[in-house]
């Protein structure tokens, strides 16, 4: 008799495009378990019109999915890593994440522009603090406003000229095979993204009894990367009200590391580089240093 494992999830393409992602690899690497997914609605997704952080922040998106799986009705979630808040329910842990797919943010224009010819006071879409922060420093002539919904219904305010351009994260573009409609990439040390965006997180019950089936869903390389973002934005606090990115990016048997932080009376950013043996070290010396500005 095969094992069912529900996968609990939003039901966005992006939501549902990563949750049938862990479907297919659970169902080809092991015979023995069959897999369905369960669309649950969040409050993030039921109110569109309202900032994030009067919803409750990132708790937003998360929240109804959560107490599907402490009561059971769903074995695992799977969701956009970044989206998760720093804290989660005691009863719950990440027990994998996905190979990262790119962590970069991407400029989305009318007749892909590219973001350092577009006009004077352009009206650019992003739904970020810490992107609307780091952007204004690049180019403060153009006007931003927030923006929310769906990759679609975002793309589809371009398309549909009600504004010039949109800033969002590239990896759910390309998972849902939207390239085409890039006008540029951010580099990382131009807008830093936030800690673990292109990761999907697999969360469960603490006492799920079949965490061993995903060891081999991510190298070891990422699974360090995303241990090290997840501890930047825990003890950074980090929330939707909070401009801070933090990336960490594996060149030449060591890290590349952007940080990006806003207070109300500094801007502290920095690149740094150390070897692979160095980062614990060199990590709490970045942390140390921007939980000072806190």
């Amino acid at each position: 008799m095969k094992q069912e494992i529900r996968i609990g999830t939003r039901g966005s393409k992006l939501a549902l495009w990563q949750a049938n992602y862990i479907k297919l690899y659970l169902e080809k690497n092991f015979l023995n378990i069959s897999t369905s997914i369960h669309v649950i609605q969040t409050r993030g997704d039921m109110n569109l019109k309202d900032d994030l952080s009067s919803l409750g922040g990132k708790g937003a998106f998360v929240k109804e999915i959560q107490k599907a799986l402490i009561e059971n009705e769903i074995d695992i979630a799977v969701h956009s890593y970044k989206d998760l808040p720093a804290e989660r329910p005691s009863e719950l842990e990440i027990i994998s994440v996905s190979p990262r797919e790119d962590e970069r943010d991407v400029l989305i224009s009318k007749n892909k522009q590219v973001f350092k010819d577009l006009n004077h006071n352009s009206t650019i879409g992003t739904g970020s603090l810490r992107r609307n922060e780091q952007i204004k420093l690049i180019r403060d002539d153009l006007e931003y406003v927030p923006i929310r919904g769906n990759i679609d219904t975002r793309i589809n305010k371009v398309l549909n000229n009600e504004l010039d351009g949109i800033i969002i994260a590239a990896a759910g573009v390309i998972r849902l095979s939207l390239s085409k409609y890039i006008s540029n990439f951010f580099k990382v040390d131009e807008i830093v993204p936030p800690p673990l965006q292109g990761f999907i997180a697999v969360e469960a019950k603490a006492d799920f009894n079949s965490k061993n089936i995903f060891q081999g869903l991510c190298n070891p390389i990422d699974k360090i990367v995303a241990q090290y973002e997840y501890n930047a934005l825990t003890q950074l606090n980090g929330s939707c009200d909070l401009p801070f990115g933090f990336n960490l990016k594996y060149i030449n048997n060591g890290f590349d590391c952007n940080y990006f932080l806003k207070t109300s009376d500094n801007i502290i950013s920095g690149s740094e580089y150390f070897k692979e043996g160095d980062i614990e070290k060199n990590f709490q010396n970045i942390i140390s240093k921007l939980k000072n500005h806190i």
